[in-house]
């Protein structure tokens, strides 16, 4: 039993962490925003390296002055065929004039692959971001975090870790759109997704 654990560790394929997206753009006290992340993924960990892409809607609510609770559901190809999961950001250093903003995500997502594995990521997501206006209006917000936790499958785990860059462009008063690329640092894939916000 042992060594098809040892096995199935290097067979499953491994997924991105739903992407950090727009967990950086705090939604305030009460107000809400809603997202659609698109995602390809790369599997560069185990034998069964592949790729596959998804999609992934989020819907965020601000229900604290400092904190933020996110619910996501997607679907995808090849190995991701299903994710649903949710985020508590917890937003301690505001992004004001002078200072860079910085908070912590907490977040767990399920995915099921399919072929009939499914696979239970918990994680914590640490970042730092500042937003930046240029002389003819546009507002870029550019991101980083630090993604790193545990995944749970067929009664075995591992730890994962990632490096994710990012960059955020409010392009009208209520929409905003994503690019970003996240890196795997152990047992985990590498991806690029992008994305549209909009935010009440």
């Amino acid at each position: 039993m042992k060594q098809i654990l040892i096995l199935l560790s290097f067979l499953i394929p491994t997924f991105a962490h739903a992407g950090v997206f727009n967990i950086p753009e705090f939604v305030d006290y009460k107000s809400w925003a809603v997202g659609i992340e698109p995602e390809v993924a790369f599997n560069t960990y185990g034998a069964n390296q592949s790729s596959g892409v998804s999609l992934t809607a989020k819907f965020t609510y601000g229900i604290t002055p400092l904190s933020n609770l996110q619910v996501g559901i997607g679907a995808g190809s090849n190995s991701e065929a299903f994710n649903t999961g949710g985020t508590y950001t917890f937003d301690f250093l505001p992004d004001l004039e002078g200072q860079v903003g910085a908070g912590l995500a907490l977040q767990a997502y399920y995915y099921k692959l399919q072929n009939s594995i499914s696979q239970t990521v918990a994680s914590a997501y640490p970042y730092v971001h500042k937003m930046f206006t240029t002389n003819t209006g546009l507002q870029f917000d550019p991101y980083a975090a630090i993604p790193f936790g545990m995944a749970f499958y067929d009664g075995n785990y591992r730890s994962t870790w990632q490096l994710v860059l990012g960059n955020y462009f409010k392009t009208a008063p209520h929409f905003g759109f994503n690019i970003e690329l996240g890196l795997s640092l152990k047992d985990t894939d590498s991806y690029i997704s992008g994305g549209v916000t909009y935010r009440d």
